[in-house]
């Protein structure tokens, strides 16, 4: 091959067949030949135009092009073990930085490895562009070898989804995918890209090279949402002057607009307590004296009795998600309800309010800054603090170590600085109700979707975005254990992502509603060796991190005593750039609590083992798991 010859630079894996505008590099007339640029070079440029320095994929037949050029203009891959990890690393990187994630996967299974994080990424409206090849465009349609039809998987869970179909449409599409993303109510966006079209170049009829413009100029995809109406504005200031017992509830929507401090001051100004959603935490800061934390189906008793014995709750930026509500009807059943968010559609969907506002948070709050005068709620504010004190969330004691005061105990050390991820299940819930989230965009936890593998990966996209913060991946064992493959990026890439993995040998979260709903019939969720033989007494661990992670060569350790918890903790802090994983072997059979049965109210609570046992809410268990 003569490299000096542009006529032999294609890589044409397919029975090529160009179109009137695009094809080969010797469709070209031979003087534009030099500076053609193909479709795969205008993807990367049309990337770094929208900032875009690091992707999070894996490399296949249909994407090749793509992983070819990228490190021509800059672009870092990070290549993942698994596509379902780029998706999350994707979400990581985007929620902690406030960035747009991106990820990249080749056809048919790598495409479809992708739909759970993008689902993900949907239900959590975190911004990530996922790209995909797919088969070139004359074979689509044809069951050709790892085709499928993923924009048509992915619609349902996208806020778009689109197939390039000419090579001089990739700006276009990926200034308006990065547009949507980031844009309003935030969220994933699919490109899928024909290996033809990553190949060819763009021409006229004539056969001349006609590149496109990067970046792009756009119409807006979005009608942008404004401030509040002066209408609704008054009605809002009249309502909260007049209320007696008003509470903020807050959710992620504050998060991914960055409106934490306009909401801080909203709440000091007016003197009114704030409560919030898993989505919502670290907009408000834990220790302040307003502060609630978490409601919902494990959050704090003071916190649920709060909400809905207020008179008023003045919703911002959340979605009354079920896991929240409980039985909707009976939620905030007596209370005037006010919901701000950028989002018409969830205004009324979920629950029917007083006053729907369809608002940009950050117009929002700064109108409500301005504009709104406090009532007296001294009465009120003592009646929430005197539940507070009474209802506290419980830290097991004792020389046997506890998930709640592992978790506590890694709080403590890092100040709540640290940004953390999570698994899905009881350690996601203890870490919810136990991990004081000092600054925002800093607890990454799949909410609506509830994935379980989520945490490593995200950690790693987390760490990545933000390399100077200390990054923590709180994960379960039966969680860990479906992406635990991901610490061979944080080692071939030397990603200091901390594992601490709160393992108890269940599944525990699914353990637990057996126990409390199916009269202990724990199916499948045992997750010890059932062929050890062990002497009385004994425990023996499975499956062993530590040798799974020293196979990965990333350094490990074990810890069984609370004694040794601190120092094992400094220990894997003390390198900010060393991947570490910390096995901490909790007690076995603990419990999340308090636990509003799903589909119950918060008056049938369960704030312990001792509840249980005497039945309460035993009807209502099961009606939403």
């Amino acid at each position: 091959m003569n490299k000096n010859d542009p006529s032999q630079l294609d890589h044409v894996t397919y029975g090529d067949v160009s179109t009137i505008t695009g094809g080969a590099i010797t469709d070209l007339v031979e003087t534009d030949r030099a500076h053609a640029k193909r479709g795969a070079r205008l993807l990367a440029e049309a990337l770094v135009a929208e900032g875009v320095d690091v992707v999070f994929g894996y490399p296949g037949g249909a994407n090749l092009e793509i992983f070819d050029v990228l490190p021509e203009v800059g672009i870092e891959i990070i290549r993942v073990e698994h596509e379902q990890g780029a998706a999350h690393a994707a979400q990581g990187y985007a929620r902690a930085s406030g960035k747009v994630g991106v990820c990249l996967a080749t056809s048919g299974p790598g495409a479809t490895n992708l739909v759970t994080g993008i689902a993900d990424a949907n239900s959590d409206s975190v911004p990530i562009v996922a790209i995909t090849g797919n088969v070139p465009t004359h074979l689509l349609g044809k069951n050709a070898f790892q085709e499928v039809d993923i924009v048509g998987i992915c619609k349902p869970v996208t806020k778009r989804a689109y197939l390039v179909k000419r090579v001089a449409e990739i700006p276009e599409t990926v200034r308006e995918a990065f547009e949507l993303a980031g844009g309003q109510r935030p969220g994933p966006v699919l490109i899928d890209i024909p290996k033809d079209i990553q190949q060819h170049y763009p021409r006229n009829p004539e056969g001349r090279y006609a590149p496109p413009r990067i970046p792009a100029v756009i119409s807006a995809p979005e009608r942008p949402a404004g401030a509040i109406n002066p209408g609704q504005l008054d009605e809002c200031c009249h309502l909260i002057r007049d209320a007696s017992k008003p509470i903020l509830y807050i959710g992620g929507g504050v998060v991914s607009s960055d409106t934490g401090p306009q909401l801080v001051a909203l709440a000091e100004k007016l003197g009114i307590p704030v409560t919030s959603t898993v989505m919502g935490l670290g907009a408000f800061p834990p220790g302040h004296e307003l502060a609630l934390g978490v409601l919902g189906m494990h959050g704090s008793k003071f916190a649920n009795m709060a909400i809905n014995e207020a008179d008023l709750v003045v919703a911002i930026g959340v979605r009354f998600d079920d896991r929240v509500t409980g039985k909707v009807d009976e939620f905030i059943k007596h209370g005037k309800i006010v919901h701000i968010d950028i989002d018409r559609r969830e205004l009324n969907k979920n629950k029917p309010v007083t006053l729907p506002v369809c608002a940009d948070l950050k117009h929002a709050l700064t109108q409500l800054l301005e504009s709104a005068t406090p009532g007296d709620y001294s009465d009120w504010r003592a009646e929430v603090a005197a539940n507070r004190a009474r209802y506290p969330f419980t830290v097991p004691g004792g020389e046997e170590l506890s998930p709640q005061a592992t978790i506590r105990a890694i709080s403590e050390a890092t100040e709540g600085q640290a940004i953390v991820s999570l698994g899905v299940g009881q350690h996601q819930m203890w870490a919810m109700q136990h991990y004081q989230v000092a600054r925002s965009r800093s607890f990454l936890s799949s909410s609506g979707f509830g994935t379980m593998g989520y945490g490593l990966p995200a950690a790693i996209g987390a760490k990545v975005g933000c390399p100077d913060r200390t990054v923590i991946d709180i994960d379960g064992d039966g969680s860990l254990n479906m992406t635990v493959h991901e610490l061979s990026t944080c080692h071939r890439y030397g990603i200091g992502v901390k594992v601490v993995v709160i393992n108890n040998q269940w599944l525990g979260m699914v353990r637990q509603w057996q126990d409390m709903i199916y009269d202990g019939h724990r199916s499948g969720t045992a997750l010890g060796d059932p062929m050890a033989v062990k002497r009385p007494g004994e425990e023996d661990i499975y499956p062993d991190f530590l040798s799974i992670a020293k196979g990965y060569r990333v350094k490990a350790e074990r810890v069984t005593r609370a004694a040794d918890l601190p120092a094992a903790i400094q220990r894997m802090l003390a390198d900010p750039n060393e991947p570490y994983l910390l096995d901490v072997i909790v007690t076995f059979e603990e419990n999340v609590y308090p636990m509003i049965p799903a589909g119950g109210t918060y008056r049938d609570i369960i704030m312990s083992s001792e509840d249980l046992a005497r039945g309460e809410s035993k009807a209502a268990q099961g009606s939403n798991v």
